[in-house]
């Protein structure tokens, strides 16, 4: 009993001092791992991670680095606070970043940190920004104040600058429609709206595109954007396209306000060829003339409502410009133009005109009909008689010609049909008809050899 009696009171002591150094040794770091020791993350813990890992950012415009991965929360550091300046505490797990300005490409290491002790880095290469703050879009007029009209047109405008300031002159910028009820205005007559398009710069480094509502447009909101084609870079500018179908918010406007076609070859203007005219706003139906009529074939004079079109049909006839009026029906009028002019190819070599026989001898032409074929040239042919000595018709007044003939078709016949009785008698001398025959080409060629001569 008196052995007994030590050991069982000294068992509670020794569980007690067990316990004890358990609890020093977590303490202590030991084990497998140690959560509060920041520089040995437990095993499991996620790697820290950033998407993308290296990207481009322009001066003034903000970018987004995106913590995939990691424990939060988490700070953020910069090499170069001068170029790339950032928050260090980070809200989230989303990184904001606003280059300043800077007048070559810098390359920014961007280190976060999570609050495991893991520690990770993106490259940022700052570039100075070609279109910084230069993106605007003005409507034409101010009939829905600073919104775009419903029909109406707008210009949006962005300058490209180099580092200093300096004009980037011949830069392609695109322009896009992101959403809205928009299309962007063409010289091309088959498409004159797009959704996209390229300008360049002028001497002064701003391209603008001219931006058109559709016709009836409901109130709402919509987008561009302008994309520096060398760099990438963005900018985007925001409007409201606002309902508008009376006669002072809806302007009277057609689309291309100018078609430009050019002939195949230098001595030719075009022909055949189809120009879509549409019209917007105002107060359909609407009326069209032009100018010279006979220089152009007009389809759809009348064009009864508002995103409808009239067609001009090309003929050859050389204008520059031909003036189409529109007039709706409310007596608010616009024009658009058409310009036809030569082209810059080299016409191919003109055949000559050929008549087949070339002459005709007979003993007596009175009362007979003489066929000869024409081809070469350009059809069709104008035909024109001369005899010597004049004929002499069976009734008065003496001295009658031949009337002139149109030989449409290359290939055509040319029939010359003397009148009974209209030779004279013989002797004295025969009857010489000579005919001259002129070409529809540019230049016009002649052939004035071809004779009939009757003994």
């Amino acid at each position: 009993m008196l052995d007994w009696l030590p050991t069982a009171r000294l068992r509670p002591v020794v569980s007690i001092l067990g316990l004890s150094g358990l609890l020093a040794l977590a303490a202590c770091g030991g084990g497998n791992g140690a959560p509060n020791n920041p520089y040995n993350p437990t095993p499991g813990t996620p790697a820290l991670q950033l998407a993308p890992p290296a990207l481009t950012a322009y001066s003034g415009v903000p970018v987004t680095i995106t913590i995939t991965s990691g424990v939060s929360p988490f700070t953020a550091f910069t090499n170069n606070a001068a170029a790339l300046p950032v928050t260090q505490n980070v809200a989230g797990n989303t990184i904001v970043l606003l280059p300043n300005n800077v007048s070559a490409d810098t390359v920014v290491t961007l280190t976060v940190k999570d609050s495991a002790g893991q520690t990770t880095t993106a490259a940022v290469t700052v570039k100075a920004s070609p279109l910084f703050n230069s993106f605007t879009f003005t409507p034409s007029g101010a009939d829905c104040g600073a919104n775009l009209c419903s029909g109406q047109s707008g210009s949006a405008t962005v300058a490209a600058t180099a580092p200093g300031g300096a004009p980037l002159v011949n830069r392609p910028i695109r322009f896009d429609v992101v959403f809205g009820p928009i299309g962007i205005g063409t010289s091309n007559p088959a498409t004159p709206l797009v959704q996209t398009l390229t300008v360049v710069t002028d001497a002064t480094g701003k391209a603008t595109a001219v931006i058109r509502a559709l016709a009836n447009a409901t109130t709402q909101p919509a987008q561009i954007r302008a994309t520096d084609v060398t760099s990438g870079q963005e900018q985007i500018a925001n409007f409201t396209v606002q309902n508008s179908t009376t006669g002072t918010g809806s302007p009277l406007t057609v689309v291309p306000a100018t078609a430009t076609i050019t002939g195949a070859t230098s001595v030719a203007c075009s022909t055949g060829f189809v120009i879509d005219y549409y019209i917007y706003g105002g107060n359909p139906p609407y009326t069209v003339s032009s100018t010279f009529p006979g220089s152009v074939t007009l389809v759809n004079s009348t064009v009864g409502s508002s995103g409808g079109f009239f067609e001009a049909i090309t003929n050859g006839s050389c204008v520059d410009p031909l003036t189409f009026t529109i007039v709706d029906s409310a007596g608010k009028q616009t024009t658009a133009t058409l310009i036809n002019k030569p082209g810059t190819g080299t016409p191919a070599a003109a055949t000559p005109i050929v008549l087949t026989p070339p002459t005709v001898a007979d003993f007596s032409c009175s009362g007979k009909t003489y066929s000869f074929i024409l081809t070469g040239g350009t059809p069709p042919y104008n035909v024109s008689f001369a005899t010597s000595p004049p004929l002499l018709p069976t009734t008065p007044p003496p001295g009658t010609l031949l009337p002139a003939q149109v030989v449409a078709a290359n290939g055509g016949t040319l029939s010359v049909t003397f009148p009974a009785g209209s030779i004279p008698g013989f002797p004295p001398s025969p009857v010489v008809t000579s005919m001259v025959i002129v070409d529809s080409g540019t230049p016009q060629q002649t052939l004035n050899t071809g004779k009939i001569t009757c003994n």
